[in-house]
Order: C-alpha cells, then structure tokens, then sequence
C-alpha cells in the first residue's frame, strides 16, 4: 500500500509540476494519466496465466530448435535487436542436440510502466541463469518485450 502511495504522490508531483511550467498539453496529461493508471491496474488471474503459457511455449519453443516459433513471440523492437543472437543460440542448442529446463523464480507483476514481469531460471547443461522475462499485452494478445539474463 506505501509503495502505491509513493506512485500515485510522484505522478502527482509530475503533473503539478507541469502545471506549473506554462501548463502540459493534452498529451502530456493523458501520458500522465495512463502511467497512473497502468501503477494502479492489477493484473489478473486470467492475465496471470497468459503470460505464463506464453512463457512456457516460448521456452518450449528453444527444446524444438524452433526459431521462426521463438521470434515469432517477440515484440518487434527486441526481435529487431537480439534476433540473431536468440537466432544463433538456438542453433547451437539444436547441433549440440541439447535442451533447456526453466522454473519460474518470481510471480508475474505488474510494473509501474505497464509491462509485465517475471523471473526464471533457466538450466542449461553447464550454468542456470537467472532470467528476466518481461511482457505486454497488444489488443488480446501477449507478446514478449525482454527475455535475457539478469546482469545486475
């Protein structure tokens, strides 16, 4: 509850500040209002358990060496990015004639800016990495912004 009070009281500030400064324009005042919403939004059990399907097929996916199915799961700008790295790592999976497990660490929340998160841990025959997955939801659907090794 304290956290969610500390939320709401920033956007607050944010929108009082840009009251202040000759006044926001109606875009800056919808952002604001969606990113209170999005802080204040649950998600649900239904939502829950989509992304964690989707997960689940995602890293099924990698066990069938398929990686037009694996790209296909993500979202545009992370696929553009890492797709020939996600690409390359299958393969070797596929030569190696090797497969993953992955067990999920933390439930998916809700993140203050509306994405989806949750962390697994994925066990490959050498190392288990600790893995944030991070998602959002495009019309019905659920698509997949993140999914690397936690660096931190």
């Amino acid at each position: 509850m304290s956290r969610l009070l500390l939320v709401v009281g920033l956007l607050a500030g944010m929108l009082l500040a840009l009251v202040g400064c000759g006044g926001p324009d109606a875009a800056e005042v919808e952002r604001v209002q969606a990113m209170a919403a999005a802080s204040l939004k649950e998600l649900s059990a239904e939502d829950i358990a989509a992304v964690r399907a989707l997960s689940d097929a995602y890293w099924n996916a990698w066990n069938e060496y398929d990686v037009d199915k694996v790209l296909s799961m993500l979202d545009e700008p992370f696929r553009k990015e890492r797709g020939e790295e996600i690409r390359g790592n299958v393969q070797k999976l596929d030569r190696w004639n090797m497969s993953i497990s992955v067990s999920e660490v933390t439930p998916p929340k809700l993140d203050t800016n509306g994405e989806v998160v949750m962390y697994v841990n994925v066990k490959k025959p050498l190392s288990t990495d600790l893995t944030q997955m991070r998602f959002k939801k495009v019309g019905f659907s659920w698509i997949i912004t993140y999914a690397s090794k936690d660096e931190r």
